[in-house]
């Protein structure tokens, strides 16, 4: 049988769809470039696969792009006419839930999912990332630890579950288990980069920055085929380069790993070289015209799919000194407070002041742009993402003092 059905219920009983589709979920967890290329090959050959429709649409979600908005439509009504069984229906429905950007809605229908089939891998991945651009780590740790004693011990695929218990456990601040689960995983499979991830935050997080610099140095060689998310661990040693004191060995890290992945015009890499440059700023280096090389993606300044996203794409544009796209962006904002998705109230409760803070920082009303910070800071969490991301905020708030 294969992996996926016993994980989970399929309505699709075609031994060699279901066989191909473990394919994809191994390359998914391994951090592929190849995983959705595959996944189109089974689609073409089985296009009732109802269940490879919903990966598509939720790996289209989780890209937050609203460029694949369309694709993701046509994903989600490929799946609604195809799911066969109730999980998978569910799933239609947290899906329809995201695209609308109702992202509670979503949450509680994945966590039905995963009451019920605590193995769901899709479900758990989903909720994962809800859970962490929601800034809330307990729940993040929470799923997990519900759905990890129902894999068996042998499970191909347990160990990456463990890789992410590594992450939640980090994110709660509690860095023993952390470092324990993170290492592990990464023994089990040099590839689970999510598990190698934890483990860099545990020592960024404790101050450790030598094994940190020392994890990711002996991590990457086997990284060389994986995806952009390899660019944020890298993005991770930069960051303790400078805490080590060695800044410049940071700016050139950036020069030689993280500019070339910009024309991908992915969100992660442009929010690692934004914070990764007013933090080399901070600490007093000549970045030369090195924000200009981030103009290219001024035309997301105007999304809204993630808050945390947005404040990434203000920040190059106030440090481009382009006030006509700085107008567009807290316009934007400011429509977006107004909506009553969680997003939108997210953006109401410190989005929308965060950038004019960091407006602020950038054009000579630095006083002005730390005392909002300081007011925002005990709410902050809620833009998500990890706490080594939203460092940068308290780093504005002692450098600009």
């Amino acid at each position: 049988m294969a992996i996926i059905n016993q994980l989970m219920p399929c309505s699709s009983h075609d031994p060699a769809t279901l066989t191909a589709f473990d394919g994809v979920i191994d390359q998914y967890l391994r951090y592929s470039t190849q995983t959705l290329s595959t996944l189109e090959g089974i689609q073409a050959n089985d296009p009732t696969f109802a269940l490879g429709h919903l990966f598509r649409g939720y790996q289209l979600k989780m890209a937050s792009d609203p460029r694949f908005s369309q694709p993701l439509e046509q994903s989600l009504q490929a799946a609604e006419q195809t799911a066969g069984n109730a999980r998978e229906q569910a799933h239609v429905a947290a899906l329809k839930a995201w695209q609308r950007n109702d992202t509670n809605k979503t949450s509680a229908i994945l966590g039905e999912i995963l009451a019920a089939d605590p193995t769901d891998l899709i479900a758990l991945k989903a909720a994962n990332h809800l859970h962490f651009y929601r800034g809330d780590a307990h729940a993040m740790l929470g799923a997990i630890q519900n759905s990890l004693p129902h894999w068996p011990q042998d499970h191909p695929w347990r160990s990456f579950i463990v890789g992410m218990q590594a992450f939640g456990f980090e994110e709660c601040g509690i860095y023993d288990q952390a470092l324990a689960c993170g290492q592990a995983a990464v023994a089990t499979e040099p590839l689970d980069m999510w598990a190698a991830h934890a483990v860099a935050h545990v020592h960024q997080m404790r101050g450790d920055f030598k094994a940190g610099i020392g994890w990711i140095d002996d991590c990457l060689p086997s990284w060389a085929q994986t995806n952009n998310f390899s660019n944020h661990l890298i993005w991770h040693k930069a960051l303790m380069l400078i805490d080590f004191g060695q800044a410049e060995q940071a700016l050139t890290l950036f020069d030689e790993a993280l500019v070339d992945c910009l024309k991908d015009d992915f969100y992660l890499d442009v929010c690692n070289a934004a914070s990764l440059l007013w933090r080399l700023e901070m600490k007093g280096l000549d970045l030369g015209n090195r924000w200009e090389m981030l103009r290219p993606y001024y035309h997301r300044a105007e999304d809204q799919e993630l808050v945390f996203i947005a404040l990434h794409y203000v920040m190059v544009a106030v440090k481009n000194g382009d006030q006509a796209v700085i107008d567009a962006a807290l316009s934007n904002l400011q429509r977006w407070a107004q909506l009553p998705q969680e997003q939108g109230r997210i953006c109401h409760a410190v989005g929308l002041e965060t950038a004019k803070a960091l407006v602020d920082l950038a054009q000579g009303s630095a006083e002005r742009g730390v005392d909002q910070l300081m007011e925002l800071a005990p709410e902050l969490q809620q833009i998500g993402g990890s706490h080594a991301q939203r460092a940068l905020f308290t780093d504005f708030i002692h450098h600009y003092s």
